[in-house]
């Protein structure tokens, strides 16, 4: 009888616990502590769930590349497209970085390759080029993200690789920018 009851006053203990606080589940998405994580959705955690500047944690793991932690909360549910206050999206932040994993996980889920922010009007490929990021601007211009969109200041990827130095990027967007002959009209 005893350890009937004392196994209803666990159960009874573990169902009336704290959920795990938002920012612990923040700190998780950053830094890929993926028990946390589980444990937050197996609580019933909502993965669009937004902190004060309208972030997930879909949007923190993909800052840092955690790709199996994006992965959880794909599953999960989570709004591949969400925006945060300034605009920024997951796939934004993924490519802000070497995290090229990331970023195609993201795109096969349905990630907008072209979305623009609303402060700088930046996009995922701007923030690659910008970082010097060859193989994530490899990656987004497979997918065909769009070379001759301008920011705020009339800035293009482009642009920003060659301000910050990068000439293997701006090689990269400018092979991508050339017309490929087309060899059906080419006939004579």
């Amino acid at each position: 009888m005893k350890k009937t009851t004392a196994a209803l006053l666990l159960l009874a203990l573990a169902a009336t616990a704290a959920p795990i606080p938002q920012q612990e589940i923040i700190e998780a998405a950053l830094y890929g502590k993926t028990n946390t994580i589980e444990k937050a959705l197996a609580e019933g955690y909502k993965p669009d769930t937004r902190d004060p500047e309208n972030r997930t944690a879909l949007m923190y793991a993909a800052f840092n590349g955690q790709t199996n932690i994006v992965k959880m909360l794909i599953a999960a549910g989570a709004d591949v497209n969400a925006q945060e206050k300034s605009g920024s999206t997951a796939l934004m932040f993924a490519s802000r970085g070497p995290y090229a994993e990331t970023v195609r996980l993201l795109l096969d889920h349905g990630a907008k390759i072209d979305t623009i922010d609303s402060n700088e009007h930046w996009t995922a490929l701007m923030w690659a080029a910008a970082e010097g990021q060859a193989n994530v601007v490899k990656l987004l211009l497979r997918h065909k993200a769009n070379t001759t969109l301008k920011d705020v200041d009339g800035d293009t990827a482009e642009s920003f690789a060659a301000k910050n130095g990068h000439a293997e990027v701006v090689k990269i967007l400018q092979t991508a920018a050339t017309p490929k002959p087309n060899p059906a009209n080419g006939k004579k």
